[in-house]
């Protein structure tokens, strides 16, 4: 452009030959960047995931198709659980019902004549034998009856004697007719009023006796006395709605429980094969009172409550049954056999009752029951489990049909910690490496299972780690998680596994 020339202010000025270079190449750092924080990402996952991929496939993971902690394919995570071994029994046909002691015989002293109570010869609360004498009423009252009923009748007794002389005299004259027939009828009159006369004292006399007697409170009956009504001093009176005390016969002794009319049959067929055994249980059906045998059924049905009053009868010679105690009575009709399995072993789902078996290999399998009777701790199984079999009782909702589960206690050494020391994670060790000594891989129970991908899974509790392959260089390069877990495998599933792993990686190892 010539110097002269002026430039044309209507044409934009050209833009600087450096600006858009900066500009693509800013745009094109970025770009890297971010493809290269996503393939981080995708390296991560993928190490991860790696490990759990044939498990998840079921080629080569423990426990075959779909693996454990499996269910149809799906993920599922594995939980610590309570195990019972299903065993062979007879379960006993009982009926649990509440009952009441009630004493075979209870008397309450009351006195049978009125008078003072002078004297009171029991201590509350003792035993007493039938006849002991107990108490006394003033008798001064009583003897003085008693000496003037005597002296009734010996004065009419006298009387009856002259009569009679009387009377004789009068049959003689008779007989020589020197008196009239009707003198002698009217002797022989006197002589049977006055003998009527003395059989009437002779009685009030007895009553006197009596009377006296009663002045005397014997027991009339064994047992315990209980607590004192009257003290020595009062007056007492014949017959009195509040007695002395009360003697209870504590052995033997009662209770009284209801049977549901639906049992009563069984009951009565039961009964007819010999004496049924009963037990007095306390109130948290923890603990046996007494034993005792079945006594009786009453003959009618209470319409009210639908139930039918029966009795049975316990020795008591501990005296662990008091009256009017309430017990947990348990009547035992007889025993059914079969497989026996705690009550928190059987669900009840959709289709019905089943139960978690738990195989060799720690892997839980639902399999559904047909159950008979039940008692508060055990469940007859009819059908779908066999005798030695372990039956999940604990953690049931956790557990998944194919999943595998860790049982409690086996993590626990016999020192209480864990039953192995984890292998370090980082550097090899040398005499593991080499095979020398077993290394020892478990888990506590209580220690969160490790996650690998989707699939969470937990090492078998208590379970030692064999030697570790010659190929532990190879090993060392797995996740820290991963090979605590490959350590912790049987040796055949540990080499199927690794196989797998190698194919899958096209023989480089699992890092690379």
């Amino acid at each position: 452009m010539p110097q002269n020339e002026e430039p044309n202010p209507h044409l934009p000025p050209p833009p600087p030959a450096a600006r858009p270079r900066h500009r693509w190449l800013g745009r094109v750092l970025a770009l890297l960047f971010v493809l290269g924080l996503a393939g981080a990402a995708w390296w991560l996952v993928q190490r991860a995931n790696a490990p759990a991929a044939p498990a998840a496939r079921g080629g080569g993971g423990p426990g075959g198709g779909g693996g454990p902690g499996m269910m149809g394919g799906g993920g599922g995570a594995s939980a610590t659980v309570g195990v019972a071994r299903a065993r062979q029994g007879n379960l006993p046909i009982v009926i649990d019902a509440l009952g009441t002691v009630t004493p075979v015989t209870q008397v309450v002293l009351r006195p049978q004549v009125s008078g003072v109570l002078t004297e009171v010869l029991f201590t509350e609360g003792q035993a007493v034998q039938k006849g002991q004498l107990l108490a006394r009423i003033d008798p001064r009252p009583f003897e003085q009856a008693l000496a003037q009923a005597q002296g009734e009748r010996a004065r009419i007794q006298a009387q009856l004697s002259a009569a009679r002389v009387t009377l004789g005299r009068y049959e003689t004259l008779w007989k020589q007719d020197s008196i009239a027939r009707q003198d002698v009828d009217t002797q022989a009159a006197l002589v049977k009023q006055l003998e009527g006369q003395v059989q009437s004292s002779t009685a009030s006399e007895g009553n006197a006796r009596i009377n006296l007697g009663y002045a005397r409170i014997t027991a009339p009956i064994s047992g315990r006395i209980g607590l004192r009504a009257v003290d020595p001093g009062n007056m007492v009176q014949a017959g009195a709605a509040t007695g002395i005390a009360t003697i209870t016969q504590m052995a033997p002794i009662d209770v009284k429980f209801a049977v549901p009319q639906d049992r009563v049959q069984d009951v009565l067929a039961a009964q007819r094969g010999g004496s049924l055994p009963v037990g007095a249980l306390d109130r948290t059906r923890n603990d046996s009172l007494a034993q005792g045998r079945f006594l009786t059924l009453d003959n009618v049905i209470d319409t009210a409550t639908g139930t039918l009053q029966a009795k049975a009868r316990f020795d008591n010679a501990q005296g662990q049954l008091f009256p009017n105690q309430f017990v947990n009575v348990r009547l035992q009709l007889g025993a059914t056999p079969g497989v026996l399995v705690p009550v928190t072993a059987v669900r009840t789902g959709p289709e019905g009752d089943y139960v978690y078996v738990v195989d060799a290999e720690r892997v839980a399998h639902m399999r559904p029951v047909k159950r008979g009777g039940a008692t508060v701790d055990d469940v007859l199984i009819t059908a779908g489990v066999q005798a030695g079999e372990l039956v999940v009782t604990e953690g049931g909702d956790r557990v998944k049909d194919g999943g595998r589960v860790a049982l409690a206690g086996e993590a626990r050494g016999p020192r209480g910690g864990a039953s192995g020391a984890r292998e370090p994670r980082g550097g090899a060790s040398g005499a593991a490496r080499a095979g020398s000594a077993p290394a020892a891989a478990t888990s506590d129970s209580n220690r969160p299972s490790a996650q690998v991908g989707s699939v969470q899974e937990a090492p078998d509790s208590g379970a030692s780690a064999p030697a570790r392959p010659a190929s532990g260089a190879w090993m060392d390069r797995l996740p820290p998680d991963v090979r605590e877990k490959v350590m912790a495998m049987p040796p055949e599933e540990r080499r199927a596994y690794l196989q797998k792993l190698r194919e899958q990686r096209g023989g480089q190892g699992p890092t690379q």
